[in-house]
Order: structure tokens, then C-alpha cells, then sequence
């Protein structure tokens, strides 16, 4: 039965004759009034005495847990637990009219054993459920330090990379692919538990396997590093970013939630089980939450302390120690001031405690001369710009100018910490594909498969002579700069954007002059797609007069270059215009 205010008054009751469809948006919020419903009956129920829940401490008792359309009772083993469980649920059924599917319900016990467990699960009419199991997509009561629990994510890894799409995607695609999809698949494990670096590894493989086209057991030539790939294009790489990263990123946003104080039910939960010192730990030395601890402290010993981008902004400065909490500047102020603190009388007390007078008033005697009235003075001079507010103290994260915590940022920080980094960035044009971006990103490594680049890896070749003019060993800086073919090309390039041309010998040389041209900044954005464009047109070129059937044609590069260009960018820039345009004053476009 139902009735609806109208203008504050409730009008006569009527009856609902029909439930709503699946997919409807109001089904969720009237499925979670009726669950409250069943919360606020069976927390009545714990109080009456008619189910007793497991104690944690004396401010801490857990019986029921909620979440989407899971319903878990958690309490002591008994009959009356048992029976208090079915009376509830059908009381609840009857008010609501959802019945309980016994059928699809688990009893699980702990140090109980299994007749029990049995004969219980028998009369109620559920099946029988044993550790571990899953829940919401994760192992509960497994060991995730095993390699065996990280089966089902590895194999969920291996399932995203079918042959079809190796075959099919260029290595755009599969960079795309490695950012998007394969970075998101394993994120629900790896949110809570530490994976072990022998998973890590195998799961890098894959990713490895898959970037470079290996399928199977096949092995090709690694011509970049892994690590080069993962790290950040501010530092010369691709900007794939690690596992080892995005693990104890996400691991340590439980630690700022709970640095955080949000008053959940698990934020309370850790408190009881582990005492409320963030960085101790606890004599539970299996558990979840010290694993975590541990972790967070291990980064600490290696240069990385994530604890100490979490800063308190003061309000009204009630909820802030002024010695022990991290308030102002980097350091806590009894470490700061060791003479001034020792004289302190309350050295628990508030920011707003301190404040609200003097500092020197709640010392145990006045400050003497010489470094106490030095450490004094400073002090003063430190916290006298301090203004308390009427609004409540908070956690900051400092390393994004908005103070929100993000684990992207942890997982930035990781990656410039342990991967290679190069003092120049990538060089990077949003105006081409990605495809063409990374074949560039090789040239300036030297990374194609030249054969001056085969024969320093082993592999023979017939010879080392450059397939197109036969003039000068092959390798990238004469196949891209100065060959005949190149040059020509290049001069033809130089002329259609009115552009003094000069020969170029090497990556070095043309980077130089292309820093001297003066244009537009998205005009000579553009330009330098179209130069890489070139270059992999001409590596297209010398492909195809090595290993196509017919000989390519030297008088349609030009060409393609001009049409693949113009179709690239137009299809990329936020303006429009027209081929005469392009193929005219390409410089003079107005973007």
C-alpha cells in the first residue's frame, strides 16, 4: 500500500498492482527503501536480544551487512541465532512481500563443524558454503600471496587478447587497447589485495607479448624495453604505466581513506581490530590491513612517502593536535621544536586550544634564553599567519592543486620513482594517428628494423646496403635524411609548406632546424605530423621494394603523403577546411 503527499498531507492509501520492469531507474531506489526497512528491523532485532552479532570491542558489533541486492547476517553460532535469523526474514516477506529465496542462500561456518553445518543448512532449506569463496566478484577466505588466486585475473587477461585482435589492430590499436582495456581488467583484485611480483610479472608479459605481436610461443626481437613503454611521456615513454604502480595505488587509497576519518563501518572496523596508529602494526600479521601497512611502509624505505603528501588544512583547528599532527609545514612541530615541546604541559592539545592565547602559556615554566627563545620566537613567527574559520579541519592531498586524492597521482608518482626515465619528453601530435606517433617514437630511439639494426641484434642479412639507392650502409638516419629518395621527397615537402629547405644528415639535426621555423603553434603541430608522416611512408616504400610482389612507385609519394595528411588532420582538428586550401598554403590555414 502506498499514498502521496500533496501539499503536505497524505492522501488516501491505494494498492500497487504492478512491480516495475528490470531496467527501470526507480527500480534501485525503491529496492533500497524496503532494504532499509529490513535494516532498521534487524538492528531493533540485535537490541532485543533475538540475534546477537559478532563483538568486535565494546563500541563495535557487526550482525548484517548490505550491498546492492546481498544481504549477509553475521553472528555467533547457535540455534537461537538460527531460528531468530528465519523469524526475521519472514516477517519481512510478509510486510514486503520479497520472499527469500532459501535455495540461492549459503550458510557458511567457522570453527564449527561440517555436521553441524550440515544438519543446520538442512533445516533451513539452503546449501552449505565453504571457504574460500567468492563474493561481489572477489576470493574471501583464500590467500592471496599465492600465484594460484591470481589465476581467474590472469586468465581474464589472457581472454581480452584473442588472436583476431592481434592480427587485426595496428600498434595503435594495441596501445589503445593496453590503456583501456587490459589496464581496467584486473583493477577489482587489485583494489584490495597486494599482488605478488611473480603475478606482476606474468601479467606484464602478457601485456609485453601482446604490444609487440608475439602470439603464443612465438618470440620476436624486443626492440624497446618494457619499462621504456610503461614510463610516462614526460619522460620518454608511452605512458602504459605499471601494474606494480596501479596495485599500490589503489592499496593506498584505503590508507587515505582511512587517514581521512569518514566514519565508515570498515573505517571503524580497523580502528577496533588494529588501534587507530596508522603506520603500527598490529599482531593480526595475516591480515589484509597489515599487508597494506606493510607495503606503505616498504615504498617509505625505498624513497617513497605517500604519507607525507597527506596534509591537514586547519579550520576551526578543534580536530588537529598542534605537536603530534602534520599541520603546518612538512614536519610535525614537537619535531620541529624538541626544546619548546618538552616544556609543554598538555602535549595532546588542539590547534584551537593552542591558539585561542599565547603559545607560551601552557609551558611548564618560562622560556630561558638562547635556543628556547630562539625555537620560541620561530615558532610564533610559523604559526602567527594562521587564521581559524568556522568550517571543520581536513585531509588535503598536495600532489594536485584541488587537494582531492586521486589514484592517478599515486600511480604517476610510482612510475617516476621506479621506471627509466629519459631528460627528453615524447614528442607527441595529436593531429595524426597514434600508429604514426609510435613509429616516430622509434625513430627518434632508433629502433626500426634497419638492417644495420638486424645485423647488431644477430640476424643475417644478404646485405647492408640500402635497398633504395644502394649508395651508404641502411640505417635509420640515412634511410629517413640522407638518401637520395628522402631528400627528394623532403625538398618537395619543404616547397608545398614555403619552407627553406637545408639537407639533413640525422633525428638531431632535423630537430634543430625544426625548432628554428617559426609558425603558429597548432600550425607547426601540424607540420610535424605531416614530417612523420613522411618518414613512415618512406619505411613503407622500402618495405614494399623488399618484400611486395610489384615495385613500388617513387613519383605517388608525394602524393600519399598530401592525402594521408590532409584526411588525418582534418579528421583530428577542431576546424574544417578545404583540400584546394590544404594542398595550397597548408601554412595559412586558420585553426
Amino acid at each position: 500500500m502506498a499514498s502521496i503527499l500533496i501539499n503536505g498531507s497524505p492522501t488516501s492509501e491505494f494498492q500497487f498492482h504492478c512491480g516495475l520492469k528490470q531496467g527501470d531507474p526507480l527500480a534501485p531506489y525503491l529496492f533500497i527503501l524496503i532494504m532499509e526497512s529490513l535494516h532498521l528491523s534487524f538492528s531493533r532485532a540485535v537490541d532485543a536480544g533475538i540475534f546477537t552479532g559478532i563483538k568486535i570491542d565494546s563500541s563495535l558489533t557487526i550482525s548484517h551487512l548490505f550491498y546492492a541486492d546481498d544481504a549477509v547476517f553475521i553472528g555467533e553460532w547457535s540455534n537461537a541465532n538460527l531460528t531468530g535469523i528465519t523469524h526475521i526474514l519472514h516477517c519481512f516477506s510478509l510486510l514486503s512481500g520479497l520472499k527469500i529465496n532459501l535455495k540461492k542462500s549459503h550458510l557458511l561456518g567457522v570453527g564449527t563443524s561440517n555436521d553441524t553445518i550440515t544438519a543446520a543448512a538442512l533445516n533451513l532449506g539452503c546449501s552449505v558454503m565453504k571457504t574460500p569463496f567468492k563474493y561481489l566478484g572477489v576470493m574471501v577466505g583464500g590467500n592471496s600471496s599465492t600465484i594460484k588466486a591470481w589465476d581467474d585475473t590472469i586468465g581474464k587477461l589472457k581472454a581480452r587478447l584473442s588472436n583476431w585482435k592481434l592480427k587485426t589492430l595496428s600498434i595503435g590499436g594495441r596501445l589503445t587497447l593496453l590503456k583501456s582495456v587490459l589496464g581496467s581488467t584486473p583493477i577489482y583484485n587489485m583494489s584490495l589485495y597486494k599482488v605478488p611480483k611473480s603475478v606482476l610479472h606474468s601479467m606484464e608479459s602478457i601485456r609485453r607479448n601482446f604490444f609487440n605481436g608475439n602470439q603464443g610461443d612465438e618470440r620476436k626481437i624486443t626492440w624497446v624495453k618494457w619499462s621504456k613503454v610503461l614510463a610516462s611521456k614526460k619522460y620518454g615513454g608511452l605512458g602504459v604505466s605499471s601494474y606494480y604502480a596501479f596495485n599500490r595505488a589503489l592499496l593506498f587509497k584505503w590508507v587515505w581513506r582511512f587517514i581521512s576519518q569518514d566514519n565508515s563501518l570498515w573505517c571503524r572496523f580497523i580502528t577496533s581490530m588494529h588501534g587507530s596508529q596508522l603506520l603500527k602494526l598490529s599482531p593480526f600479521h595475516s591480515s589484509i590491513w597489515n599487508t597494506i601497512i606493510r607495503e606503505i611502509n616498504i615504498l617509505k624505505s625505498q624513497g617513497v612517502d605517500l604519507i607525507s603528501h597527506c596534509k591537514i588544512r586547519v579550520g576551526n583547528g578543534m580536530s588537529t593536535q598542534f605537536w603530534n599532527d602534520t599541520w603546518v609545514g612538512d614536519t610535525q612541530l614537537r619535531y620541529m621544536f624538541p626544546r619548546i615541546y618538552a616544556l609543554e604541559v598538555n602535549k595532546v592539545c588542539t590547534v584551537a586550544d593552542k591558539l585561542q592565547g599565547s603559545v607560551a602559556l601552557s609551558l611548564r615554566r618560562t622560556v630561558r634564553g638562547g635556543v628556547e627563545a630562539h625555537q620560541l620566537d620561530i615558532l610564533q613567527n610559523l604559526i602567527g599567519s594562521t587564521i581559524l574559520t568556522n568550517l571543520e579541519d581536513r585531509w588535503v592531498w598536495d600532489l594536485n592543486g584541488e587537494g582531492v586524492f586521486r589514484v592517478k597521482d599515486v600511480r604517476n608518482l610510482l612510475d617516476e620513482s621506479f621506471l627509466p626515465k629519459d631528460s627528453t619528453a615524447t614528442r607527441w601530435v595529436k593531429s595524426i594517428p597514434i600508429k604514426i606517433n609510435v613509429f616516430a617514437w622509434k625513430v627518434y630511439l632508433d629502433r626500426l628494423l634497419t638492417r644495420l639494426n638486424l645485423i647488431r641484434r644477430g640476424v643475417q642479412v644478404p646485405s647492408l646496403s640500402c635497398p633504395v639507392c644502394n649508395a651508404a650502409y641502411e640505417d635509420m638516419s640515412h634511410l629517413l635524411f640522407s638518401c637520395d629518395l628522402a631528400n627528394d621527397v623532403v625538398r618537395l615537402v619543404c616547397r608545398w609548406w614555403n619552407l627553406t629547405w637545408s639537407p639533413l644528415g640525422s633525428y638531431s639535426e632535423w630537430l634543430s632546424w625544426f625548432n628554428s621555423i617559426r609558425l603558429c603553434s597548432r600550425i607547426k603541430g601540424m607540420l610535424e605530423g605531416v614530417f612523420y608522416v613522411t618518414w613512415w611512408c618512406l619505411w613503407n616504400f622500402r618495405n614494399h621494394l623488399l618484400f611486395a610482389t610489384q615495385n613500388p612507385r617513387k613519383d605517388v609519394i608525394f602524393f600519399d603523403i598530401v592525402s594521408r595528411s590532409f584526411t588525418w588532420c582534418r579528421a583530428r582538428c577542431n576546424r574544417t577546411f578545404s583540400w584546394d586550401r590544404w594542398l595550397q598554403h597548408p601554412y595559412l590555414i586558420s585553426l
